[in-house]
């Protein structure tokens, strides 16, 4: 029996039917998640400390879920790791993390970002340097101390004359010198803690908010750590999360002075 050419091409569009469904699922089915991505700004690479200086490691990452926490990484091995401040994750989150630099020579900060699903970013690395040896205390000499001379039976004992020293002379201190104000020295308006000029009280783990108002500025930092800062806008803003009582001193910078305001994030 001969097909009809209506059963065929009926055939024919079954087929190519089921194939487009195939090639649907294909193309439907979605890639595979997005990772979060990271960046140190501060240090940058090539950065010089002394052994003992507390280093201060500022990231920035992102996440279209959301970023849940941020690993520190000290020459390949994990150092520490902090969580995210907003509940869940945040999709932009700055990291502020320490590092104390104990031993001489090269090493290499890295961070990775890990997002709301588990999923690690690339890492980001710097290499700084850090020099000088860590102080040892000098050992005191040790002096070896004999038995007192025994005095000649036959000489008189020797005695000392007693000469009253003459009664001291009253100084008088010079004046304090006058303070020069440079009219060209950078000017920090104001400088605080979640809101507060001289000192906040903040719990354990608390995210604590530096901000800021300055004006003739070409560069500025923020101790400890020499953080660089850049502050494309007024007010500026910088997020710490202090291990305990900390002082952090804003130095604003250009070519005529320094200018310097300090604030201090007291843990109870």
């Amino acid at each position: 029996m001969r097909s009809s050419p209506l059963r065929y091409l009926g055939l024919m569009f079954v087929v190519l039917l089921l194939a487009g469904g195939m090639l649907a699922c294909d193309i439907g089915g979605g890639g595979a998640p997005s990772e979060p991505t990271i960046m140190i700004t501060a240090p940058s690479s090539g950065s010089e400390f002394q052994v003992g200086d507390k280093i201060s490691i500022l990231s920035s990452a992102s996440d279209a879920k959301g970023v849940t926490r941020v690993e520190l990484y000290v020459d390949g091995v994990i150092y520490r790791t902090d969580p995210s401040p907003t509940p869940g994750g945040g999709k932009e989150l700055t990291m502020y993390q320490e590092w104390i630099a104990e031993d001489p020579g090269t090493h290499t900060l890295s961070v990775i970002a890990v997002n709301v699903d588990g999923l690690e970013s690339d890492p980001w690395a710097v290499t700084i340097r850090v020099a000088g040896d860590a102080a040892v205390p000098a050992s005191s000499p040790t002096v070896e101390v004999g038995p007192p001379p025994t005095p000649d039976p036959g000489e008189p004992p020797t005695v000392t004359p007693t000469v009253e020293a003459p009664p001291p002379t009253a100084t008088v201190p010079p004046p304090p010198p006058t303070p020069t104000v440079d009219p060209n020295a950078p000017v920090i308006k104001f400088f605080q803690a979640n809101g507060e000029d001289e000192t906040y009280i903040a719990a354990p783990g608390e995210s604590v908010i530096l901000t800021w108002d300055w004006e003739r500025v070409d560069a500025g930092y923020l101790d400890p750590g020499n953080v660089a800062l850049a502050c494309p806008t007024m007010p500026c803003s910088f997020v710490v999360v202090p291990d305990g009582t900390t002082t952090y001193t804003l130095k604003a910078i250009n070519s005529s002075a320094t200018t310097k305001e300090s604030v201090t994030v007291k843990i109870e």
